[in-house]
């Protein structure tokens, strides 16, 4: 069911609004009819968050890569087949995961009221972002929406692969960090205050782990408020900052600093840019506007500052290779390749290989940071709560020793 927020006026000529439960908007229309209201206004609501027991933890209640990728193949085959844009609508709909459900519905209600399927598509920007959008517009305008949106599901499934290998990979790492901050505040709040006692009487000073433990446990049990206020306040600011234009290009020009995460960065960005710029040259876009078009997706500065370089570069007769010759310090292999396809005038499918490439390597970077930070994490850890095991047992037969 989706809400709608609505103007009308009532029997006795006065405005009302409010908001209304519906599948559709043309439901909404007729609901308020019902009720003897003349509705002259009538959108989707805006999605407040729900209180914290409504939500679903696992994700059901959102539209994800993977429900977008279901639906992008069993609608592009429909179309192959030769059936409409609201007809296999009409069918997807139904086949579609819980969260996609009202929003395909919403578009149906739009592409049988003259919309087109961007446009449509562009009233859900959670479900459908904007970059999904211009391709589909992109597809319309040049005839070849079967082939566009087979491209995007390629490009969909392949990027949700990342995310998913990402996110397991990393599962294994976090559940040591875990364990680790769970063993030593144990040490620290249990085991150290019992054994402080014991040297108290013996003459002997604790050892050097134990005092260290000791006082961090007594310095965050005196201050926990203070930090804990502090670090909320520090999330806080973070957030705010996160998107202003200055600490943008601070995010920006430090992740191009760092060796390992340089990598990774100019390949996801370097795939994502090439993905999008070949499924729209391969649908008969020109450059300079399927240029324009991936502008908006690049999320470092550095890569938008070359996009747009490049976009004015084509617009006075240059190539689109040397617009991005900003990049060429990053990603050398991939500007001579695309001259190389600007020259055979196939730069469509180089740049389909550019981002085959740029997406193979980034996975193989983030395995092999993967392969080398869980060891790392495990000797640390092991290092640590061994060390503190260590102290603490030889405290224990000192004093022992002491006391026979």
């Amino acid at each position: 069911m989706g809400r709608f927020a609505y103007r009308a006026y009532s029997a006795d000529g006065r405005t009302r609004s409010g908001q209304v439960e519906a599948q559709t908007r043309q439901r909404a229309v007729a609901q308020l009819q019902g009720e003897g209201l003349r509705v002259f206004a009538i959108e989707p609501a805006a999605a407040g968050p729900d209180a914290f027991w409504k939500r679903d933890l696992f994700g059901r209640d959102r539209v994800n890569d993977a429900a977008r990728v279901a639906f992008l193949r069993e609608f592009g085959t429909l179309l192959g087949a030769g059936l409409t844009v609201d007809r296999a609508l009409r069918l997807t709909e139904r086949q579609a995961s819980k969260a996609l459900q009202p929003v395909l519905a919403d578009l149906l209600e739009r592409v049988v009221g003259g919309a087109s399927l961007s446009r449509a598509m562009a009233a859900h920007r959670q479900a459908f972002p904007s970059d999904m959008a211009d391709i589909i517009r992109a597809g319309e305008a040049t005839g070849t929406l079967t082939d566009v949106i087979a491209s995007l599901t390629v490009s969909v499934e392949r990027r949700d692969a990342v995310r998913r290998h990402l996110t397991s990979a990393m599962i294994y790492p976090s559940l040591l960090i875990l364990m680790a901050i769970g063993t030593v505040a144990m040490i620290v709040g249990v085991l150290v205050p019992a054994l402080a006692p014991m040297f108290e009487g013996s003459g002997q000073a604790p050892p050097f782990a134990i005092r260290a433990a000791g006082a961090f446990g007594a310095f965050v049990s005196a201050w926990w408020p203070i930090l804990t206020g502090g670090s909320v306040l520090a999330l806080v600011l973070l957030a705010r900052l996160w998107p202003r234009p200055g600490f943008a290009r601070a995010r920006s020009s430090l992740a191009l600093r760092l060796p390992l995460v340089r990598e990774v960065v100019v390949g996801i960005e370097m795939g994502r840019i090439c993905r999008v710029l070949a499924t729209l040259l391969q649908a008969q876009v020109p450059v300079p506007d399927a240029v324009a078009a991936t502008k908006p997706l690049a999320g470092n500065r550095l890569f938008r500052l070359a996009l747009d370089e490049a976009g004015q570069r084509l617009v006075e007769g240059g190539s689109l290779a040397s617009g991005l010759a900003r990049l060429r310090p990053y990603a050398p292999s991939t500007i001579n390749l695309i001259a190389s396809g600007e020259q055979v005038n196939r730069l469509g499918s180089v740049l389909g290989h550019a981002a085959d490439m740029h997406e193979t390597q980034t996975r193989q970077r983030i395995d092999g940071m993967l392969a080398l930070f869980t060891p790392l994490v495990t000797v640390a850890i092991g290092a640590l709560i061994g060390g503190l095991i260590i102290s603490v047992m030889g405290a224990i037969l000192s004093v022992g020793q002491l006391a026979q």
